[in-house]
């Protein structure tokens, strides 16, 4: 079982409700828009650019919904994230030097930075040669990396523009206790609670 579904299941008892596991919006694709971007657009080209990407590459490519691991409807209202090893990189932490100071975040920049830059090479060792694969977009050794990084810019930023909550977001690190089986049943449940009612107290 992937670890997110569990984690998803925990959050879902923690709420006393039922998330959306396949969710699609029409704002949430697979290439930049200005019209979904609107006055973000610019800045998020920048960090496009600063990642190498190749337009031909991005604008030949099959059109595509970006699926969030889960949506939890209203009264929540918010796109959940479980961030696992892999997406601490460098080019996650660059992302976050361009991201506009009115984006709402619903988790703490600051630690996911301080993991980024502790977790860089243990999260591109990580996996299959798919998580390093050459991208279309990201035409490189490691694009498949900076292309993760460049789609969590857009569950981050694009949800608070289309009537959304900020994304929730919990990396892998943070459960520890429970992924190591530490914390099980009720325990377990509170820690997430615990969690995830520190992240909508700051949303």
């Amino acid at each position: 079982m992937r670890l997110e579904v569990g984690i998803i299941a925990l959050v879902e008892e923690a709420l006393g409700t039922t998330a959306e596991r396949h969710a699609q919006f029409d704002w949430l694709r697979n290439k930049p828009s200005r019209e979904h971007f609107g006055d973000y657009y610019d800045m998020l080209m920048e960090l496009y650019n600063e990642f190498g990407g190749d337009w031909e590459g991005t604008s030949t490519k099959a059109d595509g919904f970006l699926t969030p691991d889960a949506y939890f409807p209203e009264p929540y209202n918010f796109i959940f994230e479980f961030d696992e090893l892999q997406h601490f990189t460098r080019y996650r932490e660059q992302t976050f030097s361009f991201y506009p100071e009115d984006i709402p975040l619903a988790y703490a920049q600051e630690k996911y930075l301080k993991f980024c830059q502790q977790y860089h090479t243990e999260a591109l060792a990580k996996g299959p040669d798919r998580f390093r694969r050459v991208t279309a977009d990201f035409p490189y050794v490691n694009g498949r990396a900076a292309q993760r990084a460049f789609f969590d810019t857009f569950r981050d930023w694009l949800p608070p523009r289309h009537g959304l909550n900020p994304t929730v977001r919990l990396a892998e690190f943070e459960v520890k206790p429970i992924l190591d089986e530490e914390l099980t049943g009720d325990a377990a449940k509170s820690y997430i609670k615990r969690l995830i009612c520190e992240r909508l107290a700051t949303s």
